[in-house]
């Protein structure tokens, strides 16, 4: 069709060009618009991608947290007769609780304080994943890019991927990585205590639900942080 007709949609196109154009010149609200579409655009495909069922033992470990934490309680005493009901991933001494780190079980819990289902949790989390992908991808890339890289989490991610339909998720994690990977490029062009703040946002929630990749996935982000910092002439200089 492209080379029968290379013209088709060009103006179309020249359109949404302009308007993106027009967003992406304010930064905030191009963040906001992001996590608005993933959303919308999973609340949108409810009717043929319904509220998911949990099968997964991974999945009740995690529910049996936001459960926890909707009660307001940070654990739940053993059971008298636990040896009876043990299960995959869940602790039963020395108190009754799931195995897992807590991030992803808070905002399970969120979804079920606020709107009755877990699942909302899952949801909420999914927008603020994609938004802070987008404010992420403007550290390291023209906001024009950034958007579109935004765009396609919102479409990839938000919509029938498991992060978005199941609840063991990975949207909590990659909120704590974008924070991190986003505020590294700020802090080398002009330190601050803002983004210095947000970086340790990102590292606590790594550390409370992917450990591992807090240690390891930023050491060599680090490293170009340090060696920006250390040029004379570079605007992270300190």
């Amino acid at each position: 069709m492209a080379m029968i007709w290379p013209t088709a949609g060009s103006r179309f196109f020249s359109r949404m060009k302009a308007v993106c154009a027009l967003i992406t010149k304010r930064r905030f609200f191009s963040v906001v618009l992001v996590g608005v579409m993933a959303l919308a655009l999973r609340a949108a495909i409810l009717p043929i991608e319904p509220i998911p069922q949990p099968f997964m033992t991974d999945e009740f470990s995690y529910l049996l947290m936001a459960d926890t934490f909707s009660h307001g309680r940070l654990t739940n005493p053993t059971h008298a007769m636990w040896t009876h009901f043990e299960t995959f991933h869940v602790n039963q001494n020395p108190t009754y609780c799931s195995m897992y780190y807590p991030i992803q079980g808070a905002f399970l819990a969120l979804g079920k304080v606020l709107f009755g289902n877990a699942f909302w949790g899952v949801w909420l989390s999914c927008g603020l994943m994609c938004a802070c992908f987008c404010w992420a991808l403007q550290g390291w890339m023209p906001a024009s890019w950034a958007f579109l890289g935004g765009c396609l989490a919102v479409v990839r991610l938000a919509s029938f991927s498991y992060w978005a339909n199941s609840y063991w998720g990975g949207s909590a994690a990659a909120i704590g990585g974008a924070l991190l990977l986003g505020a590294i490029p700020r802090i080398a062009r002009r330190p601050c205590i803002r983004y210095a703040v947000i970086l340790g946002v990102g590292l606590a929630i790594l550390g409370n639900s992917r450990p591992y990749e807090a240690c390891f996935m930023p050491l060599r982000q680090w490293r170009h942080l340090l060696s920006l910092s250390c040029e004379p002439n570079h605007p992270g200089h300190y």
